[in-house]
């Protein structure tokens, strides 16, 4: 069976038109969404894996083929993943696919792969870069990621939305070291949603949560 056959397999069993209709009200991509659940694109994935197809020959046709080659980079060995994620990066134009299989890719590829994207001129790109810092380098070094983070520059809302999560995340490290760049930050959007995720979050303490909304409250009255 060649990949295209296993392809056309796959999503004659497991393509859900219910499923899709509810991706497509959350996901706005060009590519078609066939509503595959994940579970079952990670043990397609596997599948592939094991029949060692080249990388090159996957398709990328559909919003499930792009995660799908998002997951076989994260798992195959042997190859130069920078080279092949860049490759896929221009098809990345969601928030869902960005986070997906950049959860996935973890410290497979050099941090600074993702610190340069930050500059790049695509959103998406950017996304891609925060959310790789935010995963696998704000344990491990808060100070130098918010401030990569928040340097990044653009109006696009996933773009706001991914600097407001490191921000929401990075609470729950060190929350008075974040709290100082938090008051330094100029951008009222990110901190008005950092503080609503930081304050929606389980991980958060309540005493700081508290702390938060004041700030909020002294914020508003003196708009």
């Amino acid at each position: 069976m060649d990949i295209t056959e296993c392809y056309q397999e796959f999503y004659s069993k497991f393509a859900n038109n219910k499923k899709a209709d509810f991706d497509r009200s959350l996901i706005q991509t060009s590519f078609e969404i066939k509503g595959v659940k994940t579970s079952e694109l990670e043990q397609f994935a596997k599948e592939l894996d094991k029949k060692n197809f080249a990388l090159s020959t996957l398709p990328l046709n559909c919003h499930e083929d792009i995660l799908l080659k998002g997951f076989l980079i994260a798992k195959k060995k042997a190859i130069d993943k920078g080279k092949e994620f860049s490759l896929l990066l221009p098809y990345i134009d969601n928030w869902a696919t960005c986070d997906m299989i950049v959860s996935r890719i973890k410290n497979i590829i050099s941090p600074e792969f993702f610190i340069k994207l930050l500059q790049n001129g695509n959103p998406f790109y950017k996304r891609v870069g925060i959310v790789w810092l935010k995963n696998n380098m704000l344990k491990t070094n808060l100070q130098e990621t918010l401030k990569l983070v928040l340097c990044v520059e653009d109006e696009n809302y996933y773009v706001k939305m991914a600097k407001a999560w490191t921000m929401a995340d990075a609470f729950v490290i060190n929350f008075e070291e974040t709290f100082k760049f938090l008051k330094n930050c100029n951008d009222e959007f990110v901190v008005l949603s950092s503080i609503s995720k930081a304050c929606q979050s389980f991980r958060v303490k309540e005493e700081d949560k508290r702390k938060l909304k004041e700030y909020k409250r002294r914020k508003n009255n003196a708009s």
